[in-house]
């Protein structure tokens, strides 16, 4: 017989289940392989510890007290949600505030001689725009050669709203991709 037939023999022997022919079988291969009358007595210890040791009860409202401390996720989505909504207001409540002086002063619009007026400020503000964007680039230009540091930190910055802004679609897109992970392994 091999080890592993012994220690199967073993197994029953704990479980109770071994015949009379087991038993003497088993004795006669301890009486001559210390190894496994070591594993032996060091099974029959663990069996014996397992048998006198109290059964633990765990305390009635443990699976409500494990679940009300757990993160809400409703709770962290509203959360992030309510975070990314105040950083878009701040970005679009200047163009609010143009739309509601463009009411509140739009009846200065429906004037024939004041629409003429805008209108022809606004052709030559498109006629000056070549010129304009040329100035611009040519000191902004100058600004990055002096000051490369600025440039540097709005990459930064730019690196960091793109990371945030897939953390944040990963946090409120549900996850079933996990689902179907598990499923194939």
């Amino acid at each position: 017989m091999d080890h592993e037939e012994f220690y199967l023999l073993m197994m029953d022997a704990l479980d109770g289940e071994l015949p009379q022919e087991g038993w003497e079988t088993l004795e006669a291969h301890l009486a001559l392989c210390p190894p496994c009358a070591q594993e032996w007595y060091a099974l029959q210890a663990v069996e014996t510890l397992l048998r006198t040791t109290p059964a633990l009860v765990p305390p009635t409202n443990l699976a409500e007290r494990t679940l009300a401390r757990l993160p809400r996720p409703a709770y962290r989505t509203w959360l992030v949600g309510a975070t990314y909504g105040l950083l878009l207001l701040s970005g679009v409540l200047p163009l609010v505030g143009l739309v509601v002086l463009l009411v509140t002063l739009g009846g200065a619009f429906f004037d024939l001689s004041i629409m003429q007026t805008v209108l022809a400020t606004v052709w030559e503000t498109i006629s000056l725009l070549p010129v304009m964007l040329s100035a611009l680039l040519n000191v902004l230009g100058a600004f990055i050669a002096q000051q490369p540091m600025v440039v540097g930190v709005l990459l930064v910055m730019v690196g960091l709203i793109m990371v945030w802004g897939g953390v944040y679609s990963q946090l409120i897109t549900p996850t079933p991709r996990l689902a179907m992970n598990t499923a194939r392994a």
